[in-house]
């Protein structure tokens, strides 16, 4: 048996094809024409079958043999036809660069902007592949080098309750009004901080601009926000700033572990949202420019709530 069969996937070329339709003639048979072209006898016996057309002979009878030249049009009419065309037309790539240059994930443009036109997984690629004129770093996280483990102190501050003091029905998310807090960072030189706000069940936000990270400029922004929000409960890290919540607001404070962000996820991860359009080293932002992000983040679209936002949430769905 032949052993040294080119490999799979590898088409007949129109030369062979040419030799093919050659050695038929001759009346070879179909095993001695695949040994001679390094090819399987199944190949062979397959593009005979394809290549077949009806001629008459000089005594006027009709018989089917095979012609190269019908086998090489029929090859290349079922190459085009089995291309798959790409899914990415003007339309898709403008919609697909707008909302990545306005902060949206690949995944929410997928299932809400193109309402499953394409996968998640397709947006990424051609990102990737550079077909969209978009680079890596246009992404929402670019990949980020490796973070300085932290050491946990022998005398951890105390300011109130701990988080492990907190209800399960608190940690369940079933109820609207339990909130984790935070400040941000724009600068390491002592600037304004940005105070936020998550509730925990909606994960509807709240972003002030604060003029310093200080126990008195958060409280004193937190008495305003009493007025406006529902506080029944407040979850901070151990930040000095966040050491006096308990004497402006009427609800129990719990501090998270030290260096145990995950504790108060929801929050952080909103404050990475943030970072879209406030990175690190921002020198100066506005009042406005901090609003229309809030006003953005409580109008996207979450995969948790079934791509409706924060804001629909809030009002009853």
């Amino acid at each position: 048996m032949q052993d040294n069969y080119t490999s799979k996937g590898k088409h007949l070329t129109s030369t062979e094809r040419s030799l093919i339709e050659k050695w038929r003639k001759e009346k070879q048979s179909n095993r001695q024409i695949a040994k001679r072209l390094g090819r399987s006898p199944q190949t062979i016996n397959t593009e005979v079958k394809r290549g077949l057309v009806q001629q008459m002979d000089t005594h006027r009878r009709y018989h089917m043999v095979y012609s190269s030249e019908y086998a090489q049009r029929q090859y290349e009419h079922n190459r085009k036809r089995s291309i798959k065309h790409s899914k990415l037309d003007k339309q898709v790539s403008e919609t697909i660069i707008h909302y990545i240059k306005n902060k949206f994930s690949p995944e929410v443009i997928a299932k809400v902007k193109l309402r499953g036109q394409v996968s998640t997984r397709t947006i990424y690629n051609w990102i990737y592949q550079g077909k969209l004129g978009l680079k890596r770093t246009d992404m929402l996280y670019p990949r980020k080098t490796k973070a300085i483990k932290k050491t946990v102190s022998s005398n951890p501050r105390v300011y109130g309750k701990s988080i492990d003091d907190r209800p399960e029905w608190i940690n369940n998310r079933s109820e609207i009004g339990h909130w984790e807090i935070d400040t941000v960072l724009l600068t390491k030189s002592k600037n304004s901080v940005l105070l936020t706000l998550t509730e925990r069940s909606t994960r509807f936000e709240v972003i002030r601009l604060i003029e310093a990270k200080t126990a008195c400029a958060v409280n004193s922004e937190l008495l305003r926000l009493s007025q406006e929000f529902e506080f029944k409960s407040i979850t901070a890290d151990n930040g000095s700033e966040f050491s006096r919540l308990s004497e402006v607001v009427n609800c129990e404070v719990y501090y998270a572990h030290a260096y145990a962000s995950w504790e108060r996820g929801t929050n952080e991860n909103h404050n990475r949202m943030i970072r879209r359009f406030l990175p690190k080293g921002t020198v100066k932002t506005t009042v406005q420019a901090v609003a229309h992000i809030e006003k953005w983040m409580n109008n996207y679209p979450r995969q948790l709530f079934n791509y409706k936002s924060p804001i629909q949430m809030v009002m009853g769905g």
